[in-house]
């Protein structure tokens, strides 16, 4: 498991990083557009838009490099058996958290589908950009999940 979702991860954070590169282009021809008088309609919502996806796509490959924060200021004086035991109920409260995440966001994209909800200016709807950060999301708690069975795979015999 831990290999496929560090194949998946690598994945999604080369389209994330493609997403920024469309951004970077698309601002500059707004720029350059503007300049001659005919900006980009919508520009800054396709650049949310983008956003979105850039940041939902990169949150688990973050996650395997161990990008996230981590403040272990108190847990750097106890014991490595002990560290690995809070790092696992850590990993357990996260992935109750991102679990909870991922499933509101689902709700969320079904009601933004339901109720119909679009951009003003663009009128794209919202649902499958926030369907794409549910499933980043979801990979992401692939990843935490990932990490438990591992502790208990290996770190219970050390």
């Amino acid at each position: 498991m831990e290999r496929f979702t560090h194949k998946l991860c690598l994945f999604l954070d080369k389209m994330a990083g493609f997403t920024l590169v469309m951004i970077m282009a698309l601002i500059s021809c707004n720029v350059i557009m503007r300049l001659l008088g005919y900006p980009i309609k919508g520009a800054v919502e396709f650049v949310g838009f983008l956003s979105s996806i850039a940041i939902g796509l990169s949150l688990a490959y973050c996650a395997t490099q161990g990008g996230h924060i981590a403040v272990t200021l108190f847990t750097d004086k106890l014991s490595e058996k002990v560290q690995k035991w809070i790092e696992l109920l850590v990993d357990i409260v996260v992935l109750f958290f991102l679990s909870l995440v991922v499933f509101r966001l689902c709700i969320y994209a079904i009601t933004l589908r339901v109720t119909g909800q679009i951009s003003l200016t663009t009128g794209i709807p919202y649902y499958p950009f926030v369907i794409v950060v549910a499933f980043g999301f979801l990979v992401y708690c692939l990843v935490v999940l990932s990490s438990v069975l591992t502790f208990f795979k290996k770190g219970v015999r050390e």
